[in-house]
């Protein structure tokens, strides 16, 4: 049993031992009225006197009645006070014995409302120590894997009791503030799920509960309390979770984009074999200090779309080279290395030359075939 539960049950003791007090010190006041009015009535029977004998009738013809005797009243009548405090001791006391029935009727109210609620709270308690069933649970831990992998982990549902055509029953939520300082506590008896494919948002809506936040407790209201999440993975949650989500319209037809082009790197790979090129040029003893400005990709051995530039001791340019491919190329036997350039436009001194397909070899004089290969990671063609 939950701490609500003994909260509860205390505080209807509490009710029930003051209605209790209250109808004790209500039949005292009434015992002691009736015991006045049967004290009142005693006194005023004592007080009243006896009745006197009548004298015989005249034998002859006599129509007078004999006077009555002297200092006694007439019959019937009796102490004026007295008969006024019977009928008001009469009164009050028949008032007393109709409100002690109706306190008695509302104590019989009370009493089945109390056991009422005791009975509901341990049905309650007994439910939420009974596990929950293998399939509710499977479809809750379906429902936080799905909600994790799109990046919500605020939410938490604690148990569930049935689950069915109708959506999840009898269910507990747990949902953490973005601070991570306050949470809220959700409770309902219905809970369903509906997914709109075109937008990507789900969209779980609860019934007929009570929601608790930051201290202060409201009905949930009867249209439902939503709780959205949107940019969702919607087919995913379809697929793990067909019996619950309910979903509503079409994906949208997803946008080819343009081709990748064959051996394009990514800036950062760009700028590594950009910066390895150039340590290699610079290692060797060339009239011009060449270095590499700017190459698109790598495909099958051979740098594409490469850039060169060739500068003297005072960093003039001299020089420029623009091949779509460039490539390391190595002699093992004779031990020569070479820069091989193919299919673009070289400038020196003024004098601007084309290199076919066949290619340009231009050696690089002082660097072995071990140096190459180890400054290009193994990037190198053999001759």
């Amino acid at each position: 049993m939950r701490w609500p539960h003994y909260l509860l049950l205390t505080i209807l003791g509490g009710c029930v031992a003051l209605l209790l007090w209250e109808t004790a010190a209500l039949a005292e006041l009434a015992g002691d009225f009736e015991r006045r009015a049967v004290a009142a009535e005693r006194a005023a029977g004592a007080r009243r006197p006896a009745p006197e004998e009548r004298p015989a009738q005249p034998s002859a013809g006599g129509s007078r009645r004999s006077a009555p005797a002297k200092g006694a009243e007439p019959d019937g009548a009796g102490p004026a006070g007295s008969l006024a405090d019977y009928s008001r001791l009469q009164l009050e006391l028949h008032t007393t014995r109709e409100q002690l029935e109706r306190l008695r009727e509302l104590l019989a109210q009370r009493n089945e409302e109390i056991e009422r609620r005791a009975t509901a709270a341990r049905e309650r308690a007994e439910e939420a120590l009974r596990p929950m069933p293998l399939g509710v649970r499977e479809c809750l831990n379906a429902l936080h894997e799905c909600l994790r992998r799109d990046g919500f982990t605020a939410q938490r549902f604690l148990r569930a009791s049935v689950i069915d055509a109708d959506g999840l029953h009898d269910v507990e939520l747990l949902e953490a503030a973005a601070d991570g300082l306050s949470a809220t506590f959700l409770t309902a008896a219905r809970m369903t799920a509906r997914l709109d494919r075109a937008t990507g948002s789900l969209e779980l809506r609860f019934f007929e509960g009570r929601r608790s936040d930051g201290g202060e407790r409201a009905a949930l209201p009867e249209a439902g309390f939503v709780v959205s999440f949107d940019d969702v993975d919607g087919r995913r949650f379809e697929e793990r979770l067909p019996y619950l989500i309910r979903a509503e319209g079409a994906y949208p037809v997803p946008q080819v984009g343009p081709a990748v082009e064959p051996g394009k790197l990514d800036p950062g790979s760009r700028r590594q074999w950009a910066a390895r090129l150039t340590r290699l040029l610079a290692a060797a003893r060339t009239d011009l200090r060449w270095s590499t400005v700017r190459l698109r990709g790598l495909l099958e051995g051979r740098f594409l779309a490469v850039e060169l530039v060739a500068t003297n001791d005072k960093n003039s340019v001299l020089g420029s080279a623009h091949c779509a491919r460039v490539a390391v190329e190595i002699d093992a036997r004779r031990d020569v290395v070479s820069l091989l350039l193919q299919d673009g436009v070289m400038r020196r001194e003024g004098v601007e030359s084309q290199v076919d397909d066949q290619g340009f070899r231009m050696l690089l004089p002082g660097v072995t075939s071990k140096d190459a290969t180890d400054v290009m990671l193994g990037m190198v063609v053999s001759r």
